[in-house]
């Protein structure tokens, strides 16, 4: 495959930083690795990946407030890597910002197709919004207007009434504009853990209840509780306002 940027892996155990490495070339990738929160601090900002691989577990400080710093950068997606197996943790790791996680044990073969899935809808960021029926009388340059409400999924903001921007992580962001392009604004489970985390649904698997989650929160707080993500039971979710 042919592919744009390089990643950066952040992960204290020599070996496996090095595996990890070593499958991400294969598969196309040019790769980086540091072992520490200071080099990988020193590292984004000199050569600018496009994916950030991270440990949550660093021997100097704490790989989430790692995630934190680096969400805010632009064009960059965050795959966290947890031995922790509470589900907390990987909820603590997307809310920080990160757009997938793996937890060890992982196989190779997970771990690059998670990073090629994340660069596919990094580069459809950049897409226009599609012409559906649902979203063509509210989709404009800037995104979608619902009330007073600017939802612009593209530039991963919500923008409230009064001007506030409510930042989006690529996850949610994802979700949204598959919602908003969606007929009748609504998305089935598996098409969202297709199409936004990248992988198909499993069995027990709460990835895309988490995101719908965050999302939730985001826009009802952008809103005043007016624009809403509904479950749908034993289907997936809506976008209603």
């Amino acid at each position: 495959m042919s592919t744009s940027g390089s990643v950066l892996v952040v992960e204290d155990d020599a070996q496996v930083a090095s595996t990890i490495a070593g499958a991400l070339e294969r598969d196309g990738w040019r790769t980086e690795t540091v072992m520490s929160l200071a080099e990988a601090r020193e590292r984004l900002e000199a050569s600018r990946p496009r994916i950030l691989v991270v440990d949550i577990g660093l021997p100097d400080g704490s790989g989430m407030a790692f995630v934190r710093e680096a969400a805010g950068q632009p064009d960059l997606g965050i795959v966290v890597v947890t031995g922790r197996s509470e589900e907390v943790d990987r909820v603590v790791g997307l809310e920080l910002g990160a757009d997938d996680y793996v937890t060890k044990p992982f196989s190779l073969r997970e771990m690059t197709a998670r990073v090629r899935a994340l660069s596919r809808r990094m580069d459809n960021r950049g897409a226009g919004p599609a012409a559906t029926p649902a979203a063509a009388a509210d989709a404009g340059p800037s995104g979608w207007q619902i009330g007073d409400v600017m939802l612009d999924p593209l530039r991963l903001k919500v923008v409230a009434a009064d001007g506030t921007e409510v930042r989006l992580t690529g996850g949610e962001a994802g979700l949204l504009k598959l919602l908003l392009e969606a007929p009748d604004r609504t998305a089935e489970r598996e098409t969202i853990a297709e199409r936004v985390l990248g992988h198909r649904l499993m069995p027990h698997q709460r990835g895309v209840d988490q995101l719908a989650s965050m999302l939730r929160r985001k826009l009802a707080a952008a809103s005043e509780q007016r624009i809403q993500v509904l479950a749908l039971r034993g289907r997936g979710y809506r976008l209603v306002a």
